[in-house]
């Protein structure tokens, strides 16, 4: 445990769930993702490079917040590097190998429905801005990283990093994907239905590649036992994406469903008997909350996997009768075709070393390129 002090405001740090005093968790609300019965989970799953820091703030004595930290050691697979110039390439590298920067993540690098800053309702909003930052440039400082992510910010301090920390850069088109499940639909009919022409042809050519394909919900005993390939499949879509902010480990999903046996789902997907795929996905209130996917894109082009996997969980967001699918910040056009629209996030990021901003700018650039597109993509009829 490490501490500072400002005023009457006390932080003290800890590392381990373990460690964390009492009071933590008679400050949280009885189903906070940050009681120590949820944060243990995610410390024994041995996400690789990743660690922690918990900071507890008090005043006179009594808890007012608290805030959980990621802290990701930067490696070169970590990026991309097949998409950046030679020089950066080799800059990137050579960095990475020689000055092993981290990443102090303000959040969760693997989840965006989970709450990282609680704090006691009587303060006011931006004197919970000060305590926050203040506690992100303590374990900044402590943890030596190079650059700050702050992600998924709290609507109520969003402005106040826009306005009061020009060193913190919001992340352009941080954009969640979401569908509207009208209440009328009873079944994958009644989605057809809404779309117009030429989005149903579409859908219907899609679908009819996944005849002789089983989808098999597994139970935390088969995902456990299947661990191995639920990794593999995850890391095939991994390894195509620009920037690889941590990686998952093999034991991370099982352990959740196992935490959680009714509230995270998790799919495998069969062709002939052999696993091709799976999906996951959080059923949170209203809300089909679409989790991780993998897939082998030998098989992506035969029977269209990725956007079948996208059509199954609108099909059970569906039949769970959830008011809303989430699919996340990836492949925006895609899902715009679904019939998705966007919701704005509020992602903010610092970064003082000079090579790792110029590797993020450079993927952020060639991202804008395409900024947009998918915003032509209209394919529900008007009166739905």
């Amino acid at each position: 445990m490490t501490g500072c002090k400002t005023k009457e405001i006390n932080y003290q740090f800890y590392n381990r769930a373990a460690d964390l005093p009492a009071t933590w968790n008679t400050l949280l609300p009885s189903s906070h993702f940050l009681r120590t019965e949820n944060i243990t989970v995610t410390e024994q799953t041995n996400l690789p490079d990743v660690s922690f820091v918990y900071a507890l703030i008090c005043k006179n004595n009594k808890a007012i917040a608290a805030v959980y930290f990621q802290v990701l050691e930067l490696k070169k697979q970590h990026l991309d590097t097949t998409t950046l110039n030679p020089i950066l390439r080799m800059s990137w590298s050579a960095y990475a190998n020689i000055a092993k920067p981290k990443l102090l993540v303000a959040g969760h690098l693997f989840r965006h429905d989970v709450e990282s800053y609680y704090y006691a309702p009587s303060l006011s909003s931006f004197d919970a801005y000060k305590m926050y930052i203040t506690a992100i440039n303590a374990v900044k400082k402590q943890t030596c990283a190079s650059a700050v992510l702050i992600k998924d910010v709290n609507v109520s301090l969003t402005e106040y990093f826009a306005n009061y920390n020009p060193k913190y850069i919001r992340l352009r088109n941080d954009i969640s994907m979401e569908l509207e499940i009208k209440q009328e639909w009873e079944s994958m009919a009644d989605y057809e239905k809404a779309l117009k022409h030429k989005y149903a042809q579409r859908y219907r050519k899609i679908r009819s590649s996944w005849k002789d394909i089983e989808i098999k919900e597994l139970n935390a005993d088969e995902v456990t036992a299947n661990k191995a390939t639920i990794y593999d499949l995850y890391k095939k879509v991994c390894e195509r994406q620009p920037a690889r902010i941590g990686y998952l480990s093999a034991d991370y999903i099982p352990a959740l469903k196992k935490a959680y046996p009714e509230q995270l789902k998790v799919w495998g997907i069969y062709k002939n008997g052999t696993p091709i795929a799976f999906f996951s996905a959080w059923l949170n209130d209203e809300v089909f909350d679409m989790f991780y996917i993998g897939f082998d894109y030998k098989l992506n082009n035969e029977v269209n996997l990725y956007f079948n996997i996208l059509y199954s969980t609108i099909e059970h967001a569906i039949l769970f009768k959830k008011n809303k699918l989430v699919l996340g910040r990836t492949a925006l056009d895609a899902k715009a075709r679904l019939g998705c629209k966007p919701h704005y996030q509020s992602t903010f990021v610092y970064i003082s070393n000079r090579v790792l901003r110029q590797a993020v700018s450079f993927i952020q650039q060639r991202n804008q390129s395409q900024e947009g597109e998918w915003e032509q993509k209209h394919p529900m009829k008007s009166n739905f």
